[in-house]
C-alpha cells in the first residue's frame, strides 16, 4: 500500500519523503546502548540461525560479473526498490525484516539483485503474486516516462520452482518500432524470503530465448543458498550451539491459516483530541478512514510507515492539521492480530537504530515511556531551523502515529517530543480496545 502524502513545503518534506536522508552503518553505541556486547553479538547470530536475518556471507552476488570479479553486496542502496510494473514499485512499502542488494550495471548491460526477507512466508508469497498479476493490468504505455515507448511485459514460468515464483520478460519498442534489448527478472520465494534479480541485454528479438536462458545459470548459487530459509532448514553458517538454551521463536501463521479480519475502530474514538480549531491559517482534516495521511515516510531507504498492508487486512483512521509553520498529523492502523502490528514496530525500530544524518540532516533517537511499545525519533537540520518529532505506539494489534513539524531545532527537539507524546496518552486509553484483555 501507498500513500499519497499531502501538499507541504520547506522542511516538513523531507519527513514525507526520507530516502536517501543518511547512510546505514554499525549502530553507535549510544544510540542503541552498545552494539558490540556479547548479548547483541548472541541477538545478531540468534537472528541467523532462526532464519530472521539474512547472513552477513550470503551468497547474492554469486556469478555476478565475470570470474575474476567481485561485487560487493549492501544493506541499503537503491537495488530495485524503482523497478515499476503497471505504474507500481512492488518492493516499496514492505515491512522488512532485513535486505541486502548487490549491482554489476556498465556499458550496454545492468544486472541488480535484491533479497528481502519480510515477516512471514504469507507475505513473501504475496508480494511474489504481485510480479505475476501486475501486468495483466498493464497498458504497455505504462512502461516508461518517454511516451514514444512502450514496455510489454511476457509472464513465464520459472526455472527456479513453481508459482508464484516466476520469470518476467520485458521489450520494448519505440515509436512502434521493437528495439532490441530486453529485462529478464527472475522473483524466488524461498519461505519469509523473496528474491528478486533484473538483467538488461542487449538481445536481439530472434535471440530473445537464448538470451532469457543464459540469466539461469549464474544465478544458481544464490537461489541454492536460499534453502536457508525455508521452514524448519539448518542453515549452514549457524553458529555453534552454546551451552545456554536458544529462545524460542514465535510460530508463524501457515499458509493455510485464516486470519481474522482486524476489529472495529470505534465510531467515537479520539484521533483528534486537541486538535487545533480550523480557521483561515489552519486546515483541518477531521479523522477519516481515507484521509491522506502522512503519506509514506522512509529512513535511509527504509519505509518505516505506514508499511505494506499485513496479511489479514488493515483498518486505518487519519487526521491532521496544517497551518503555516506547523504540521501535525495522526494515523491510527489497526492489524489482524498483535504479532503483525509487533514485527511493523520491530522495522521502525531497527531502522532508528541504523539510520545516519547525512549533509544539513540529523536523527535523534529520544527516548519517551508512554507504558506501551513506542518509538519515538526526531529530525532535524545542521544548517537551520526545523524540527519534526515522528512517535509510534503499539497497543495490541494497533499502532498510533503522531508526527509534528514545526520551526524548531535540536535544541527544542525534547520539548517538542514532550508534546507529541502528551497527545499520544491522551489517545493511548482508547486502543485498549484492540487488545484481548485490555490495557
Amino acid at each position: 500500500m501507498r500513500l499519497r502524502a499531502p501538499l507541504v513545503t520547506g522542511a516538513a518534506a523531507c519527513l514525507l519523503a526520507l530516502a536517501g536522508c543518511g547512510d546505514r552503518g554499525p549502530v553507535d553505541a549510544s544510540m542503541a546502548g552498545g552494539a558490540d556486547s556479547a548479548a547483541d553479538v548472541s541477538a545478531a547470530d540468534a537472528s541467523v540461525a532462526t532464519g530472521t536475518a539474512i547472513p552477513d556471507d550470503f551468497a547474492l552476488a554469486a556469478g555476478m560479473g565475470g570470474p575474476s570479479d567481485t561485487v560487493a553486496t549492501s544493506r541499503s542502496g537503491t537495488g530495485l526498490r524503482d523497478l515499476s510494473l503497471c505504474g507500481t514499485s512492488p518492493l516499496r512499502g514492505l515491512g522488512l525484516r532485513d535486505r541486502m542488494v548487490a549491482d554489476n550495471s556498465g556499458g550496454e548491460s545492468a544486472d541488480t539483485r535484491e533479497l528481502v526477507l519480510l515477516g512471514t512466508p504469507d507475505e513473501a508469497q504475496e508480494v511474489a503474486q504481485t510480479f505475476t498479476d501486475l501486468p495483466a493490468e498493464c497498458d504497455p504505455a505504462d512502461g516508461g516516462d518517454d511516451d514514444a515507448m512502450e514496455t510489454l511485459t511476457e509472464v513465464r514460468e520459472s526455472p527456479f520452482g513453481g508459482a508464484p515464483a516466476t520469470t518476467l520478460v520485458q521489450t520494448y519498442t519505440f515509436d512502434g518500432t521493437p528495439g532490441d534489448g530486453a529485462t529478464v527478472l527472475h522473483v524466488v520465494p524461498v519461505g519469509a524470503a523473496l528474491l528478486v534479480t533484473s538483467t538488461y541485454g542487449q538481445w536481439p528479438s530472434d535471440g530473445l530465448d537464448e538470451g532469457v536462458a543464459s540469466t539461469v545459470e549464474p544465478l544458481r548459487a544464490t537461489v541454492d543458498a536460499l534453502a536457508i530459509f525455508e521452514d524448519g532448514a539448518e542453515p549452514s553458517a549457524a553458529p555453534e550451539p552454546s551451552a545456554a538454551p536458544e529462545p524460542s521463536a514465535a510460530p508463524e501463521p501457515s499458509a493455510s491459516a485464516e486470519l481474522p479480519e482486524p476489529p472495529d475502530i470505534p465510531a467515537d474514538f479520539p484521533l483528534d483530541v486537541g486538535m487545533p480549531p480550523a480557521d483561515s491559517d489552519t486546515r483541518v482534516s477531521a479523522p477519516s478512514p481515507d484521509g491522506d495521511g502522512l503519506g509514506e515516510v522512509e529512513m535511509c531507504g527504509q519505509v518505516v510507515w505506514p508499511q505494506r498492508e499485513t496479511p489479514g487486512g488493515i483498518r486505518r483512521l487519519v487526521a491532521s492539521a496544517l497551518a503555516p509553520e506547523d504540521y501535525e498529523w495522526r494515523e491510527l492502523f489497526v492489524h489482524a492480530d498483535s504479532d503483525h502490528a509487533g514485527s511493523a514496530m520491530d522495522v521502525l525500530q531497527q531502522a532508528t537504530e541504523e539510520c545516519r544524518g547525512s549533509g544539513n540532516l540529523v536523527w535523534t533517537v529520544l527516548e519517551r515511556d508512554t507504558g506501551h511499545d513506542t518509538v519515538t525519533v526526531g529530525l532535524t537540520y545542521s544548517d537551520g531551523l526545523g524540527s519534526s518529532v515522528f512517535q509510534v505506539t503499539r497497543v495490541g494489534s494497533a499502532r498510533l502515529l503522531v508526527a509534528t513539524y514545526g520551526e524548531g531545532s535540536l535544541a527544542s527537539l525534547d520539548e517538542q517530543a514532550d508534546g507529541v507524546t502528551g497527545t499520544t496518552e491522551e489517545i493511548l486509553p482508547a486502543m485498549c480496545v484492540f487488545t484481548r484483555t485490555g490495557c
